[in-house]
């Protein structure tokens, strides 16, 4: 600095220098600056015509135009009787008042949400972002609404939930507002449009009355019947048409009442949902605490009883043992005992039958041949069969029926003719068997009585 303010060569120059790469600096800015908005103002003329304006429709690309007072195109419609055109043509301007009336109405019931201005008082990206998340989520859809505020916060992290509820009330009568002014648009222009043919076609049908009554006036008593009846049907048609709008109108009331009254349901459902598990979570807890404490104490007191258990049982234990040794080896003393009271009592038996066997044993000389020969008592019973046989006694005992028997049998005879005469599967046949005795009457103990006992049970 002290250079420079001396006015030195070298300084100066390197100043010099400076100054103008700043200077190209802030110029190159101020031309990226220029180009950048000239972007933007392309992009957004983009946006707002052509094909994008059709994926991106704004607020006022959706709104229904419509041009009051009487069209140029009724004027020129002919009509000979000027009273009648007078009248019809009045339609129209009776027609706007009453619908710019029932706008005026619908402006002043949502001037609440006129007031806030074209986003509700949020920036044009803050009320992009919210509309965006809000169509992603359909309707029946569960737990909708708390989803979208989850999602919502933290998209837009600086507004609060009651913002974005207020935010979300106001979205729903803007748009609620915005159908019925296109609705009333709507029905505004169709009504202009039915009138005009109306008219048109009255007028037409005025015209033809008009060349027939310079034809024949003798028609004019029912040409003016006809003006009456033509005049009627236009007080009809508008009487029709408020008719129409009064019923819109309650229509469309109502329709809001209940948007209110689901949103209200839903916001104390959501209140009531919310402090419920609050108190459920804390008597859960509560009735954990409880119950880990009951059972802390329970487990202590039964593992106090558990410790003097085992020491009664340590001692009586002891006792236990010391006496199954004394028992144990008092048994083994006694069997060794028994075993030697045994053994001696075996040796004194096997004695006294040694002695018995000397007794009783049988000195006899040794014949071999004697196993081969027959016995006495077989001899003696074969020399008895020999002189008592039969030859002509059968072989076998015939315990049955012989044939003379089985054929002298009447069910017997009646069962044969009944097969040569092909009725032996027929009713007829079984019942006529039934009732035929046999020849001799069965011993009792041969009576079955095994269906008498199941007819008994049935």
């Amino acid at each position: 600095m002290e250079d420079l303010r001396m006015g030195s060569p070298d300084t100066v120059q390197k100043h010099n220098e400076i100054q103008c790469t700043i200077d190209n600096v802030k110029g190159q800015q101020k031309m990226v600056l220029e180009k950048l908005h000239h972007q933007q103002i392309c992009l957004e003329q983009e946006l707002g015509m052509g094909f994008l304006a059709t994926i991106t429709p704004n607020e006022d690309s959706q709104k229904v135009h419509v041009e009051g007072g009487i069209p140029e195109e009724a004027y020129d419609l002919e009509c000979s009787d000027f009273d009648l055109k007078v009248s019809v043509l009045q339609e129209f301007i009776l027609m706007d008042e009453k619908f710019r009336e029932r706008l005026k109405y619908l402006e002043e019931e949502h001037s609440k949400i006129l007031k806030l201005g074209r986003n509700g008082g949020w920036s044009d990206d803050d009320h992009y972002v919210f509309t965006v998340i809000y169509e992603q989520y359909p309707h029946e859809m569960k737990n909708r609404r708390k989803m979208i505020i989850d999602r919502l916060q933290r998209h837009l992290p600086k507004k609060l939930r009651a913002d974005l509820v207020s935010h979300e009330e106001w979205c729903d009568s803007n748009k609620y507002f915005r159908e019925r002014k296109k609705a009333l648009m709507v029905a505004w222009q169709k009504g202009r449009s039915a009138l005009y043919h109306k008219a048109e076609s009255i007028f037409t049908e005025a015209e033809m009355a008009a060349q027939l009554d310079e034809v024949k006036a003798e028609y004019n008593r029912k040409q003016r019947q006809v003006r009456e009846v033509l005049h009627e049907k236009i007080r009809n048609f508008r009487e029709q048409q408020m008719e129409a709008l009064i019923i819109q109108h309650k229509m469309e009331s109502e329709k809001l009442q209940a948007v209110r009254e689901r949103l209200k349901m839903e916001a104390e459902l959501e209140t009531k949902k919310r402090a419920h598990e609050k108190e459920q979570v804390a008597k859960f807890h509560e009735e954990i605490e409880k119950k880990q404490q009951k059972q802390a104490e329970k487990d202590q007191k039964r593992y106090d009883e558990l410790q003097a258990q085992l020491a009664e049982q340590a001692i009586f234990d002891q006792e236990r043992i010391k006496y199954r040794a004394e028992q144990l080896d008092a048994k083994i003393e006694e069997r060794k005992y028994l075993e030697e009271e045994k053994k001696q009592a075996e040796i004194e038996k096997e004695e006294r039958l040694e002695a018995l066997r000397e007794q009783v044993r049988v000195v006899a000389e040794s014949d071999p041949h004697r196993i081969l020969q027959q016995t006495e008592a077989w001899q003696n019973r074969y020399a008895e069969n020999e002189d008592d046989i039969d030859i002509q006694k059968p072989l076998f005992n015939v315990i049955g029926f012989t044939s003379k028997q089985i054929t002298s049998d009447p069910r017997m005879k009646l069962e044969a003719r009944l097969r040569d005469a092909g009725l032996h599967n027929t009713d007829y046949a079984r019942q006529i068997m039934s009732k035929v005795p046999p020849p001799q009457p069965p011993r009792r103990d041969m009576e079955s009585t095994v269906f008498k006992k199941n007819l008994n049970n049935t």
